[in-house]
């Protein structure tokens, strides 16, 4: 179970340093105090096994305490970006029946109006709470049971409001193992952490390995291209997404520090591949392969390039040991080696279910247990996975997931908006632009204006940078809209 893992690590690792923050240090010894502290004071606040507690602020340091003192008392962390606008708030805490939140002071004033209008959501804790609750005299650990809910993330595909995805302290605990095991993490790595940790790729593919696996983790509160080169010259291991790897290759003294990284063994990247004209580049300069994965929220790490290669161009390499992946046709057979078809996973570090949705979770897995990832990819005859496309319409900007139907919502709400789609178009920078092709019922109607209205109510990765005013949506004979038209159309 995830919670035992975890709780041996630390006891194995207690005078090493589990986490460097700008703040300061935490050896593991002290980490288990402080998410014992966390644990007493949502005790205190009500909060009992099984609860949810949403983290919504954006200091690492108080939302690793509140994660793990949730953890510790038996809760279920519920992470969010707390960029996010009040609707999006108020939905997965309504959604969720969330007992509070933890926030900062910006976040605040959104879990105070959440509160107003959501009956089981409690007061809301102070960062400044969390970081000076007091040691409870004798405190005592929950004993988890494999079942247990041990992790919310929210997820969605393009139609329907965003699902919970509910990881279990079992399939937590194996995911993360997995990942472990495939990148040979040990107590000797040095990781350089400065993802979101609201967000899968932060929080489980890095936080949760490097505190396993009783390594020590350089936390910064966000990606700086001088700041993140100041961890790397310390770490030996460094998780990004595209975008930061872009904005390294534009630092005037990325070449010349990287020269001098003996010490680091693993780049990786996620959430999108790395374009083809940047990765060779990329490469020479960091003097090893960037190893590419294949994860998702409801599988954490499925694939992943070999350590030791080889590194087909492309492929997001082979299924992480006790993790099944094939590739089907549309009649559901089992794909030769080369043909494109659906992806379907299988192991014990999938998700459990989708919180309260028994038909959703249904209808994505099939009788023997493997799960529809809605991604299109081939195999070749090593069984080597490269992905061709998505089955769904998620974009995806800068690693970040947005929900075409959520802006599609805001979108419309606009005055003047008749109707509005939504879809991602190719971007060199961030991966996706969000674009949103808009019919006027109002001749005044102007682009800059619906940008306005979506930066009030959308986090900036949402909204739309591409706003096009067209006479008409594209649609099949059955009245749905052709997206596929629209980003063919860019």
């Amino acid at each position: 179970m995830f919670l035992e893992r975890l709780r041996q690590s630390f006891s194995s690792h207690a005078k090493r340093i589990a986490v460097e923050t700008p703040r300061g240090r935490y050896t593991f010894a002290e980490l288990q105090q402080s998410a014992e502290r966390v644990a007493a004071l949502l005790r205190s606040r009500g909060v009992e096994p099984g609860d949810r507690v949403i983290l919504l602020m954006a200091a690492k340091e108080p939302f690793l305490l509140g994660y793990l003192g949730a953890l510790w008392c038996g809760a279920v962390p519920l992470p969010l970006n707390p960029g996010l606008k009040l609707p999006e708030v108020s939905y997965f805490a309504r959604d969720s029946e969330a007992k509070l939140a933890i926030v900062d002071v910006t976040t605040a004033v959104i879990a105070l109006q959440v509160q107003e209008s959501v009956t089981s959501f409690g007061e809301p804790i102070s960062t400044a709470d969390i970081l000076t609750a007091p040691m409870p005299q004798a405190f005592r650990g929950h004993d988890a049971q494999p079942d247990d809910p041990a992790l919310i993330l929210y997820s969605s595909g393009t139609t329907g409001e965003p699902k919970g995805v509910v990881h279990t302290q079992a399939n937590l605990a194996a995911a993360v193992a997995a990942i472990a095991a495939a990148w040979r993490f040990t107590p000797d790595d040095v990781l350089a952490n400065v993802l979101p940790l609201f967000h899968i790729h932060g929080l489980s593919f890095a936080t949760n390995v490097s505190l396993l696996a009783g390594g020590t983790m350089l936390i910064g509160d966000g990606f700086h291209p001088a700041r993140t080169l100041d961890l790397i010259d310390r770490a030996t291991v460094f998780m990004a997404v595209p975008p930061y790897y872009y904005a390294l290759l534009q630092c005037d003294e990325f070449r010349e520090r990287a020269a001098r990284w003996t010490q680091l063994r693993l780049a990786t990247c996620g959430s999108a591949p790395i374009r083809a004209d940047v990765l060779p580049e990329l490469e020479s300069i960091l003097g090893r392969p960037v190893i590419n994965r294949y994860g998702m929220t409801e599988c954490h790490v499925l694939t992943s390039l070999p350590l030791d290669g080889p590194w087909p161009h492309g492929s997001v390499g082979v299924p992480l040991d006790g993790i099944e992946v094939v590739v089907r046709g549309d009649d559901g057979t089992m794909s030769l080696p080369g043909s494109v078809g659906r992806v379907f996973a299988r192991g014990p570090n999938l998700f459990r279910e989708y919180w309260r949705q028994p038909a959703a979770t249904a209808e994505c897995f099939d009788a023997d247990g493997w799960f529809d990832t809605g991604d299109v990819g081939q195999c070749d005859d090593r069984g080597f996975l490269t992905l061709v496309g998505r089955s769904t319409e998620l974009i995806i900007v800068g690693g970040f997931n947005v929900y075409p139907a959520v802006v599609e919502r805001v979108v419309n709400e606009c005055p003047g908006v008749r109707e509005a789609a939504v879809v991602g178009v190719p971007d060199d920078t961030r991966g996706e632009r969000v674009a949103a092709f808009v019919v006027a019922d109002d001749s005044t109607l102007v682009p800059r204006r619906v940008r306005d209205f979506c930066r009030e109510r959308l986090a900036d990765y949402q909204c739309p940078t591409i706003v096009e005013l067209v006479p008409s949506l594209p649609r099949n004979a059955l009245g749905k809209v052709l997206k596929r038209e629209l980003r063919a159309s860019r």
